[in-house]
């Protein structure tokens, strides 16, 4: 028989006629159809279930206030009786009620649970979706979409140090997701977390195949880059999303950078020279030199933020700059280290002031995993005879 599938460690004593899932003792609920679980019951009988209620509290009602009335006749309520002690607040919606009682049966019913917070947050109600939110996830499994239904409601009641908290579950869940990368930006960005905001917008942008991904990035990325005290990172970012991905921007965007990109001197920050990949395969690597030292470097343009190992970092005479740490995907995995910039020799093309983290975990062999903040100072060219990468002089700006 097993066990039941909403108490993991009690076992089974039957299955939901209806569903067929395996059910213990207290998850039977005996109906006119034979026996279900909470869910099922609740589908079949729920509306059932608040007409009856619906008409018992009516007659309640009624037979309270004729002995209240009586009570006032005779004396016995005046205003010399002790009040009641309040019982406290009681759930007024019935279709919540009856979905809070279902939950309580099987705590961990995604289905339950999820009906659950979407009608609270059609209400408003939205500090009880992040206390019921709160309560599934303290013992049940992993369930993004009621993380991005928590997100929400903490957004729209100013929380947002524990929306971040949601939206690193869902990137570590799902790494490769380019939207809970600029969600967590976004939040970071609120906070006063411009630089880690910054390195996600990266990363998100890293994540987009074309424009259609990006964009959302894109779009904010300007609001964080100046506080982040790195103004070019923003204007490299809106050029890469017009010259690879062909995006195309708002106007009032493209003055923006514009004009960031003028009094920021930013053609000072742009790639030089020329540089020609290989085709993809599984792994391009070349030769780079930072600080007169040469090393082997990875090529992945899914990596949001330069990455170099400490021990290269120590060779190099790589000083880390102060402040949190930042986070990147290199080597298909979620890389974390300190920030640091330097300017990178690429055989015959240079990219000053690159964004890098020192980090470890990266295979034998491989000092470091250049990425989008070394890549998209260049503009690109690919190869139409082997499907290979030009990187030719500076990135175009963005028009």
């Amino acid at each position: 028989m097993g066990f039941c599938y909403a108490h993991a460690t009690v076992e089974a004593t039957g299955t939901c006629d209806d569903c067929k899932k395996a059910i213990c003792t207290r998850c039977t609920k005996g109906t006119l159809d034979g026996f279900m679980c909470p869910p099922c019951a609740q589908k079949r009988y729920g509306r059932q279930k608040l007409m009856v209620a619906l008409k018992v509290g009516g007659l309640a009602a009624v037979i309270v206030g004729l002995g209240v009335f009586g009570l006032m006749v005779v004396g016995k309520g005046s205003t010399r009786s002790k009040p009641r002690p309040d019982a406290g607040p009681t759930e007024k919606d019935p279709y919540v009620q009856t979905l809070r009682e279902t939950r309580d049966l099987a705590p961990c019913d995604k289905e339950t649970v999820g009906k659950l917070v979407q009608e609270l947050a059609k209400q408003k109600r939205y500090a009880e979706v992040v206390d019921d939110a709160a309560a599934y996830f303290a013992r049940c499994e992993e369930f993004p979409r009621l993380r991005r239904n928590a997100i929400h409601a903490l957004h729209q009641l100013g929380r947002y140090p524990e929306a971040i908290k949601h939206e690193t579950a869902l990137i570590a869940r799902d790494p490769f997701d380019s939207d809970y990368w600029w969600w967590r930006a976004e939040d970071r960005g609120r906070t006063g977390d411009h630089a880690q905001a910054l390195a996600d917008y990266r990363q998100s942008i890293a994540n987009s195949d074309n424009s259609r991904y990006s964009r959302f990035a894109v779009a904010r990325v300007l609001d964080t880059a100046g506080p982040a005290d790195r103004p070019c990172e923003g204007v490299a970012a809106i050029d890469y999303f017009a010259g690879v991905h062909e995006g195309t921007l708002a106007a009032d965007l493209v003055t923006r950078a514009r004009g960031l990109d003028q009094t920021s001197s930013c053609a000072r920050t742009r790639g030089t020279g020329k540089l020609a990949l290989p085709p993809p395969a599984e792994e391009v690597t070349i030769e780079v030199s930072l600080g007169g030292v040469e090393g082997t470097f990875l090529v992945e343009t899914r990596c949001g933020t330069t990455v170099v190992t400490p021990a290269f970092a120590q060779l190099a005479q790589l000083a880390p700059r102060a402040g949190p740490p930042l986070e990147t995907i290199a080597v298909g995995a979620i890389r974390s280290g300190a920030p640091a910039t330097a300017t990178l020799t690429l055989g015959g093309a240079t990219a000053p002031e690159t964004e890098l983290i020192i980090a470890d975990g990266l295979p034998p062999g491989i000092d470091g995993v250049l990425g989008l903040s070394a890549l998209w100072k260049f503009a690109w060219v690919f190869r139409d005879r082997d499907g290979g990468l030009d990187l030719d002089g500076p990135a175009p700006a963005a028009r």
